[in-house]
């Protein structure tokens, strides 16, 4: 038979499956706080005070800007219809594609600004640039936008590569109808959470 979302509320309460979840979540911040002071620690004793505080600093700013990343992750798995089961699947290919993107993007600029040093100039005329738009923006921007509707990226995306609506199992392609290769929502939301 079905089951109402009220039953299934009642049921994930009395196995305590979210109170474990809670408590396992606690549990691996607890630890990879404890960690990067063992790590900070380490560094100011080696190389002195400062150079601790600046790396728990940088931790904390980081971890901090990280947590609105978990919206947008959210709001993507929500559009896309991603299965809990493959969520942290979907996560941890993110992870490992912003690694690598990222060491990309900063070894090609290394290289671009050491070969071309105006271009310095290019970066910090972009940043203001985007400061000023940013402070600029009016407010009331935002609040005509449907809040579940994902950007307009991601709806291009689903238009450009062939996809189908079906998961097949962890691929991120599978065979279309006509036997081509085409793109599953998993391999889409990836594709969205690294843009």
């Amino acid at each position: 038979g079905s089951i109402s979302v009220s039953e299934l509320k009642a049921k994930l309460r009395e196995s305590d499956a979210i109170s474990t979840m809670y408590s396992e979540s606690l549990q691996n911040v607890g630890l990879t706080v404890a960690a990067s002071l063992v790590l900070a620690a380490g560094l100011a004793v080696a190389k002195g005070p400062s150079a601790g505080l600046d790396f728990f600093t940088a931790y904390v700013v980081e971890d901090s800007l990280s947590v609105d990343n978990l919206f947008v992750f959210l709001l993507l798995f929500k559009f896309f219809k991603i299965p809990p089961a493959l969520q942290n699947y979907c996560l941890n290919l993110g992870i490992y594609g912003a690694v690598i993107l990222r060491g990309a993007f900063i070894f090609v600029g290394l290289a671009a600004v050491k070969s071309f040093q105006p271009l310095l100039l290019f970066f910090a005329a972009f940043l203001v640039y985007a400061s000023y738009t940013a402070l600029a923006a009016d407010d009331d921007d935002d609040d005509d936008d449907d809040e579940d509707a994902p950007p307009d990226f991601v709806n291009k995306l689903a238009e450009v590569l062939p996809a189908t609506d079906k998961f097949d199992g962890d691929k991120l392609f599978t065979k279309g109808k006509e036997g081509n290769l085409v793109a599953t929502p998993l391999a889409l939301c990836i594709i969205a959470v690294e843009l």
